[in-house]
């Protein structure tokens, strides 16, 4: 590429150089030396390329900057506030039975809840943004079992008593796991309003029946309440239909906590690594985290996208601003003789800077039009990056096209007024 550029780059000057005639130029006093048409068009085009690759970089900015404002906006589902989240993974070889594993989670959640400013304690095999997932099919009781391929499908989380609450997941039905229900199994679950809505349009989900694939024993469990759908798998992602069984039911040796405090989450880090340690000096505490820089780290792509367009947009936009002022001024330098001409003839100032800036408005409108057209057939590329935003944004466009081409009118400006100030006098012999 460097190669590339620097053949580009010395080859038009070097073209420009084998064109230059100097007798010509030694007849007409100089005033020719660098001003020959093809120089004067060739400064031109670059002028305008430059305007128009701003634009195409600018649009693009614009369309990834709102797109994570946008993204930024989504409701998670749940208060990411002052939550300290952790990871623990029990070793099979210690914790080789279910009662081993509640065990140890029972008493390091009634350990956690004692910590002075924790408000609660909850936990869940699988946390929203961290990339962990598990899914399965599903079959409600009493209906006409599916044929193999087309069974319905849910998401599946494992959760104590207290998550929904600690989380601050609203319930919109029914109830939430009682102490007895999180403690042994009463064959109950819990289902998010997509999967009511999917599954069972129109009916009530209270009292229905599931039979989940996940089980070896196939004993229905019975949906007593429905809870508010959150963003699992990302702000970007479209909610999916989602089951929670309480830990008796479907027991995991991994699972996530979520601790509520009333102040800064980072605190109770130490205090809540010593819990663990305490009930097992050689148990790991992993993913120490709050929920606020998880949510933070699941736009972490889109902000770096929009940070680095944005970096380059704005180096072309100086490269374009820069390409169009030394246009001007070049072209009036160029133009001295002539300018002083029109002056001593009796045109006023106010006709030479229109006469100058009229060029510049016209670079500018042809750049940006250029990089409208461009930019159209660019940023589709971008599809795959924006969130609730169309790669033909009208709004980022003309914005974008009338900031630019004001900037270049700014541009123009001061090599037209310094035109205005020329003395004819002076220009009649300039050469």
């Amino acid at each position: 590429m460097a190669l590339i550029t620097g053949l580009v780059f010395g080859l038009v000057p070097a073209l420009e150089a084998s064109r230059f005639n100097l007798q010509g130029s030694l007849k007409e006093g100089g005033k020719n030396i660098g001003g020959s048409s093809y120089s004067r068009r060739f400064r031109n085009i670059f002028a305008v390329v430059q305007v128009a690759l701003a634009l195409v970089l600018l649009v693009g900015a614009g369309l990834l900057v709102k797109s994570l404002r946008q993204l930024q906006s989504v409701d998670p589902g749940f208060n990411s506030s002052n939550l300290l989240t952790m990871r623990i993974s029990l070793p099979l070889k210690r914790y080789d039975t279910d009662e081993k594993k509640l065990d140890f989670f029972r008493r390091a959640t009634e350990q956690l809840e004692t910590l002075p400013g924790v408000q609660s304690v909850g936990s869940v095999n699988s946390l929203p943004f961290n990339g962990l997932h598990s899914a399965t099919s599903v079959h409600i009781d009493g209906t006409p079992v599916r044929p193999a391929g087309q069974e319905l499908k849910t998401g599946v989380c494992v959760t104590d008593r207290n998550y929904f609450q600690t989380m601050q997941i609203p319930l919109k039905r029914g109830r939430l796991f009682t102490a007895q229900e999180a403690s042994e199994m009463r064959h109950v679950v819990v289902i998010n309003e997509t999967f009511a809505l999917q599954n069972l349009p129109g009916e009530d989900p209270i009292g229905k029946r599931l039979l989940i694939n996940m089980k070896a024993e196939k004993v229905p469990t019975e949906i007593i309440g429905v809870v508010g759908d959150n963003k699992h798998m990302g702000l970007d992602v479209e909610v999916k239909p989602m089951a929670y069984w309480p830990q008796p039911e479907l027991v995991y040796p991994g699972m996530t906590f979520v601790i509520r405090s009333g102040s800064d989450p980072e605190s109770l880090a130490p205090s809540v690594r010593s819990i663990i340690h305490g009930l097992d000096p050689l148990q790991p505490v992993a993913e120490v985290n709050t929920m606020e820089k998880l949510l933070s780290t699941s736009v972490a792509r889109s902000r770096f996208s929009a940070t680095l367009l944005t970096v380059f947009s704005v180096v072309a936009l100086v490269m374009a601003v820069v390409g169009i002022y030394g246009v001007m001024s070049y072209s009036v330098v160029q133009r001295t003789h002539e300018i002083g001409v029109r002056i001593a003839l009796g045109a006023q100032r106010g006709d030479v800077l229109r006469l100058v800036v009229l060029k510049g408005v016209v670079l500018g409108l042809v750049g940006v039009g250029v990089g409208l057209a461009a930019a159209l057939a660019l940023t589709r590329l971008l599809s795959s990056l924006l969130f609730e935003v169309k790669p033909t944004d009208i709004v980022t466009y003309a914005a974008v096209a009338v900031a630019l081409f004001l900037i270049t009118l700014v541009a123009c400006y001061v090599p037209a007024r310094r035109a205005t100030k020329v003395d004819p006098l002076k220009a009649l012999r300039y050469e």
